[in-house]
Protein backbone atom coordinates (compact mmCIF):
# COMPACT_ATOMS: atom_id res chain seq x y z
CA UNK A 1 0.00 0.00 0.00
CA UNK A 2 1.72 3.15 -1.23
CA UNK A 3 0.99 6.36 0.61
CA UNK A 4 -2.53 8.04 -0.38
CA UNK A 5 -1.96 11.65 -1.42
CA UNK A 6 -5.00 14.04 -1.43
CA UNK A 7 -6.61 16.60 -3.12
CA UNK A 8 -8.03 19.36 -0.49
CA UNK A 9 -10.87 19.63 -2.91
CA UNK A 10 -11.64 16.15 -2.34
CA UNK A 11 -11.25 16.15 1.18
CA UNK A 12 -13.18 18.85 1.54
CA UNK A 13 -16.06 18.13 -0.63
CA UNK A 14 -16.38 14.36 2.08
CA UNK A 15 -16.01 15.99 4.67
CA UNK A 16 -18.68 18.08 3.90
CA UNK A 17 -21.31 15.56 2.19
CA UNK A 18 -20.65 13.83 5.77
CA UNK A 19 -20.61 16.77 8.62
CA UNK A 20 -23.29 15.28 10.50
CA UNK A 21 -21.12 11.75 10.91
CA UNK A 22 -17.84 12.29 11.59
CA UNK A 23 -18.69 13.42 15.54
CA UNK A 24 -15.07 13.65 17.13
CA UNK A 25 -13.67 12.92 20.69
CA UNK A 26 -12.45 15.10 22.72
CA UNK A 27 -8.48 14.45 22.43
CA UNK A 28 -9.00 14.98 18.54
CA UNK A 29 -10.60 18.36 18.93
CA UNK A 30 -7.27 19.55 21.30
CA UNK A 31 -5.64 18.04 18.65
CA UNK A 32 -6.85 19.92 15.93
CA UNK A 33 -7.04 23.17 18.01
CA UNK A 34 -3.06 22.41 18.88
CA UNK A 35 -2.72 21.89 15.14
CA UNK A 36 -4.22 25.34 14.13
CA UNK A 37 -2.00 26.86 16.34
CA UNK A 38 1.35 25.59 16.38
CA UNK A 39 1.43 25.09 12.35
CA UNK A 40 1.15 28.34 10.56
CA UNK A 41 -2.00 28.80 8.00
CA UNK A 42 -3.37 25.03 8.68
CA UNK A 43 -7.38 23.95 8.46
CA UNK A 44 -7.92 20.94 9.50
CA UNK A 45 -11.28 19.43 8.66
CA UNK A 46 -13.24 15.92 9.10
CA UNK A 47 -11.88 12.80 7.08
CA UNK A 48 -13.51 10.01 9.71
CA UNK A 49 -14.62 9.69 13.52
CA UNK A 50 -10.75 9.24 14.17
CA UNK A 51 -9.28 11.51 12.15
CA UNK A 52 -8.87 14.77 10.57
CA UNK A 53 -6.94 16.18 7.40
CA UNK A 54 -4.66 18.76 7.44
CA UNK A 55 -4.15 21.58 5.05
CA UNK A 56 -2.60 24.59 3.99
CA UNK A 57 -4.75 27.53 3.10
CA UNK A 58 -4.24 27.53 -1.24
CA UNK A 59 -2.32 24.78 -1.30
CA UNK A 60 -4.18 21.96 -3.53
CA UNK A 61 -2.59 19.03 -1.58
CA UNK A 62 -4.06 17.72 1.63
CA UNK A 63 -0.40 17.68 4.22
CA UNK A 64 -1.31 14.55 5.72
CA UNK A 65 -3.76 13.62 8.38
CA UNK A 66 -4.19 13.42 12.04
CA UNK A 67 -5.78 11.09 14.37
CA UNK A 68 -6.49 9.69 17.71
CA UNK A 69 -7.52 6.18 18.28
CA UNK A 70 -5.71 2.70 18.44
CA UNK A 71 -3.95 1.90 14.64
CA UNK A 72 -1.89 -0.71 15.83
CA UNK A 73 -1.94 -3.70 13.46
CA UNK A 74 -0.32 -6.57 15.44
CA UNK A 75 -2.51 -6.43 19.19
CA UNK A 76 -5.31 -4.13 20.32
CA UNK A 77 -3.90 -1.03 22.61
CA UNK A 78 -4.85 1.86 24.05
CA UNK A 79 -5.63 5.15 21.80
CA UNK A 80 -2.97 7.18 21.02
CA UNK A 81 -2.20 10.46 18.89
CA UNK A 82 -1.68 9.72 15.08
CA UNK A 83 0.26 11.42 12.49
CA UNK A 84 -0.11 10.32 8.95
CA UNK A 85 2.76 11.89 6.19
CA UNK A 86 4.00 11.18 3.19
CA UNK A 87 7.73 12.05 4.86
CA UNK A 88 7.28 9.98 8.03
CA UNK A 89 8.98 5.94 7.56
CA UNK A 90 7.96 4.30 10.86
CA UNK A 91 10.44 1.12 10.60
CA UNK A 92 8.08 -1.14 12.93
CA UNK A 93 5.74 -1.67 9.84
CA UNK A 94 6.39 -2.78 6.33
CA UNK A 95 6.21 -0.17 3.71
CA UNK A 96 3.11 -1.46 2.33
CA UNK A 97 1.04 -0.77 5.07
CA UNK A 98 -0.89 2.38 6.44
CA UNK A 99 1.03 2.44 9.23
CA UNK A 100 4.40 3.03 8.00
CA UNK A 101 3.44 6.45 7.09
CA UNK A 102 2.53 7.21 10.97
CA UNK A 103 3.99 8.35 14.02
CA UNK A 104 2.41 7.77 16.67
CA UNK A 105 2.48 9.09 20.41
CA UNK A 106 0.65 8.69 23.71
CA UNK A 107 1.34 12.79 24.98
CA UNK A 108 -0.19 15.33 22.30
CA UNK A 109 2.62 16.99 22.80
CA UNK A 110 4.99 15.26 20.97
CA UNK A 111 1.91 13.98 18.43
CA UNK A 112 2.38 18.29 17.56
CA UNK A 113 5.87 17.80 17.11
CA UNK A 114 5.34 15.09 14.63
CA UNK A 115 3.02 17.26 13.01
CA UNK A 116 5.40 19.87 12.80
CA UNK A 117 8.00 18.00 11.64
CA UNK A 118 6.59 15.58 8.84
CA UNK A 119 3.80 17.90 7.53
CA UNK A 120 5.01 19.71 4.40
CA UNK A 121 3.78 21.59 1.39
CA UNK A 122 4.10 19.57 -1.90
CA UNK A 123 6.46 20.75 -4.47
CA UNK A 124 4.93 21.25 -8.05
CA UNK A 125 7.77 18.48 -8.86
CA UNK A 126 5.88 16.48 -6.34
CA UNK A 127 2.54 16.84 -7.55
CA UNK A 128 3.46 16.12 -11.04
CA UNK A 129 4.41 12.39 -9.89
CA UNK A 130 1.52 12.54 -7.74
CA UNK A 131 -1.26 12.57 -10.58
CA UNK A 132 1.17 10.84 -13.26
CA UNK A 133 -0.51 7.33 -13.63
CA UNK A 134 -3.94 9.19 -14.46
CA UNK A 135 -2.95 10.32 -17.97
CA UNK A 136 -0.32 7.29 -18.26
CA UNK A 137 -3.90 5.14 -17.78
CA UNK A 138 -5.14 7.40 -20.55
CA UNK A 139 -2.52 7.18 -23.49
CA UNK A 140 -2.31 3.36 -22.44
CA UNK A 141 -6.11 2.80 -23.10
CA UNK A 142 -5.44 5.24 -26.69
CA UNK A 143 -2.62 3.30 -27.65
CA UNK A 144 -4.58 0.10 -27.16
CA UNK A 145 -7.38 0.90 -29.35
CA UNK A 146 -5.04 1.94 -31.70
CA UNK A 147 -3.36 -1.18 -31.53
CA UNK A 148 -6.26 -3.31 -31.74
CA UNK A 149 -7.35 -1.56 -34.47
CA UNK A 150 -4.40 -1.87 -36.42
CA UNK A 151 -4.35 -6.00 -35.70
CA UNK A 152 -7.80 -5.96 -37.41
CA UNK A 153 -6.79 -3.87 -40.64
CA UNK A 154 -3.75 -6.23 -41.02
CA UNK A 155 -6.69 -9.37 -41.18
CA UNK A 156 -8.81 -7.43 -43.05
CA UNK A 157 -5.35 -7.29 -45.99
CA UNK A 158 -4.80 -11.06 -45.40
CA UNK A 159 -1.64 -10.20 -43.52
CA UNK A 160 -0.90 -12.47 -40.15
CA UNK A 161 -1.01 -10.89 -36.65
CA UNK A 162 2.17 -8.58 -35.60
CA UNK A 163 2.81 -11.30 -32.76
CA UNK A 164 3.82 -13.63 -35.32
CA UNK A 165 4.53 -11.69 -38.33
CA UNK A 166 7.87 -12.60 -40.62
CA UNK A 167 9.89 -11.08 -42.53
CA UNK A 168 7.83 -11.84 -45.70
CA UNK A 169 5.00 -10.10 -44.32
CA UNK A 170 6.64 -7.00 -43.68
CA UNK A 171 8.57 -7.38 -47.00
CA UNK A 172 5.03 -7.23 -48.35
CA UNK A 173 3.22 -4.85 -46.13
CA UNK A 174 6.12 -2.12 -47.34
CA UNK A 175 5.66 -2.60 -51.43
CA UNK A 176 1.76 -2.27 -51.00
CA UNK A 177 2.21 0.83 -49.25
CA UNK A 178 4.62 1.71 -51.45
CA UNK A 179 2.53 1.14 -54.78
CA UNK A 180 0.15 3.41 -52.84
CA UNK A 181 2.53 6.11 -52.31
CA UNK A 182 3.66 5.74 -56.13
CA UNK A 183 -0.29 6.49 -57.36
CA UNK A 184 -1.18 2.50 -57.92
CA UNK A 185 -4.94 1.61 -57.57
CA UNK A 186 -5.94 -1.61 -57.16
CA UNK A 187 -8.33 -3.19 -59.02
CA UNK A 188 -9.67 -5.27 -56.31
CA UNK A 189 -11.60 -1.89 -54.88
CA UNK A 190 -12.14 -3.63 -51.08
CA UNK A 191 -8.70 -4.24 -51.38
CA UNK A 192 -7.50 -0.91 -52.27
CA UNK A 193 -9.24 0.33 -49.27
CA UNK A 194 -8.70 -2.34 -46.80
CA UNK A 195 -4.76 -1.51 -48.20
CA UNK A 196 -5.12 2.57 -47.18
CA UNK A 197 -7.00 1.68 -43.72
CA UNK A 198 -3.64 -0.57 -42.70
CA UNK A 199 -1.86 2.36 -44.16
CA UNK A 200 -3.60 4.75 -41.71
CA UNK A 201 -4.58 2.27 -38.69
CA UNK A 202 -0.22 1.07 -38.69
CA UNK A 203 0.59 4.96 -38.56
CA UNK A 204 -1.50 5.46 -35.05
CA UNK A 205 -0.21 2.13 -34.09
CA UNK A 206 3.34 3.50 -33.98
CA UNK A 207 3.10 6.81 -32.67
CA UNK A 208 3.76 5.62 -29.99
CA UNK A 209 6.22 2.58 -30.36
CA UNK A 210 9.01 2.82 -28.18
CA UNK A 211 9.58 6.48 -28.17
CA UNK A 212 9.38 8.67 -25.46
CA UNK A 213 6.38 10.22 -24.43
CA UNK A 214 6.99 13.32 -23.14
CA UNK A 215 4.23 15.67 -20.98
CA UNK A 216 4.45 18.95 -19.15
CA UNK A 217 3.10 19.41 -15.96
CA UNK A 218 1.16 22.93 -15.41
CA UNK A 219 -0.30 24.14 -12.37
CA UNK A 220 -1.86 27.70 -11.11
CA UNK A 221 -1.36 29.28 -7.76
CA UNK A 222 -1.98 32.35 -5.96
CA UNK A 223 1.23 34.05 -5.01
CA UNK A 224 1.88 37.24 -3.29
CA UNK A 225 2.82 39.42 -6.21
CA UNK A 226 -0.37 37.87 -8.64
CA UNK A 227 -1.45 34.95 -10.02
CA UNK A 228 2.02 32.56 -10.47
CA UNK A 229 2.22 29.19 -13.09
CA UNK A 230 4.73 26.34 -12.58
CA UNK A 231 5.44 24.12 -15.44
CA UNK A 232 8.07 20.83 -15.04
CA UNK A 233 8.80 18.29 -17.60
CA UNK A 234 8.61 14.52 -17.35
CA UNK A 235 10.71 13.12 -19.64
CA UNK A 236 8.28 10.05 -20.35
CA UNK A 237 5.18 9.30 -18.94
CA UNK A 238 4.72 5.70 -19.84
CA UNK A 239 8.11 5.41 -17.72
CA UNK A 240 8.07 3.58 -14.64
CA UNK A 241 9.55 6.43 -12.90
CA UNK A 242 8.37 10.11 -13.73
CA UNK A 243 11.19 12.17 -12.06
CA UNK A 244 10.88 15.74 -13.69
CA UNK A 245 13.86 16.98 -15.69
CA UNK A 246 15.87 19.63 -13.96
CA UNK A 247 16.46 21.61 -17.14
CA UNK A 248 12.17 21.56 -17.69
CA UNK A 249 11.39 23.48 -14.77
CA UNK A 250 9.91 27.02 -15.29
CA UNK A 251 8.04 29.89 -13.16
CA UNK A 252 5.81 32.17 -15.06
CA UNK A 253 3.31 35.08 -13.64
CA UNK A 254 0.05 33.98 -15.33
CA UNK A 255 0.17 36.76 -17.81
CA UNK A 256 3.17 35.75 -19.39
CA UNK A 257 2.62 32.23 -19.79
CA UNK A 258 3.87 31.38 -23.54
CA UNK A 259 0.70 31.74 -25.79
CA UNK A 260 1.26 28.19 -27.31
CA UNK A 261 1.14 26.81 -23.29
CA UNK A 262 -2.04 29.20 -22.49
CA UNK A 263 -4.00 27.85 -25.48
CA UNK A 264 -3.86 24.63 -24.58
CA UNK A 265 -4.91 25.98 -20.97
CA UNK A 266 -8.11 27.22 -22.89
CA UNK A 267 -8.76 24.29 -24.45
CA UNK A 268 -8.34 21.61 -21.39
CA UNK A 269 -10.39 23.84 -19.07
CA UNK A 270 -13.20 23.25 -21.20
CA UNK A 271 -13.26 19.53 -20.00
CA UNK A 272 -14.57 18.19 -16.94
CA UNK A 273 -11.88 17.44 -14.42
CA UNK A 274 -10.41 14.27 -15.13
CA UNK A 275 -10.42 14.33 -19.10
CA UNK A 276 -7.93 13.31 -20.97
CA UNK A 277 -8.30 14.69 -24.74
CA UNK A 278 -5.80 13.06 -26.93
CA UNK A 279 -3.30 15.05 -29.09
CA UNK A 280 -3.72 17.82 -26.08
CA UNK A 281 -3.44 16.23 -22.79
CA UNK A 282 -5.21 15.78 -19.50
CA UNK A 283 -7.09 17.73 -16.93
CA UNK A 284 -6.38 17.39 -13.15
CA UNK A 285 -8.81 20.31 -12.10
CA UNK A 286 -8.76 23.64 -13.18
CA UNK A 287 -5.38 24.46 -12.01
CA UNK A 288 -3.65 21.22 -12.67
CA UNK A 289 -2.88 19.94 -16.72
CA UNK A 290 -0.71 17.37 -18.19
CA UNK A 291 -0.16 18.36 -21.67
CA UNK A 292 2.29 16.79 -24.92
CA UNK A 293 5.14 18.52 -25.54
CA UNK A 294 5.03 17.93 -29.71
CA UNK A 295 2.01 15.79 -31.68
CA UNK A 296 2.54 12.41 -30.62
CA UNK A 297 1.28 11.64 -34.28
CA UNK A 298 4.50 13.14 -35.96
Amino acid sequence: MSYKHKLVSDAREHAEAHSGDLIHSQELRNFRIRVHKDLRGVETFPRCRNSAWVCIKGEPMALGWIGYGDYQTSKSGDPKYVVYARDVANMKYSDYTEQYYMRMAVNIDTAVKHAKRFMRKYTTDEIAKVFAGDIKRAVRQVKGAADDAYEIARADVGIKNSSYSGDADKRLMSELFNMIHAGHKFVDAELDTNIRTLMAKKKESDRFGDADIPVDFLRTYEHYDGMRVDTTRIADVMSYKTEPMYDHKHTYLAQDLPEELAGKVAVMSMCENGHFVEGVGYKVNDAMFYFYVEDVTT
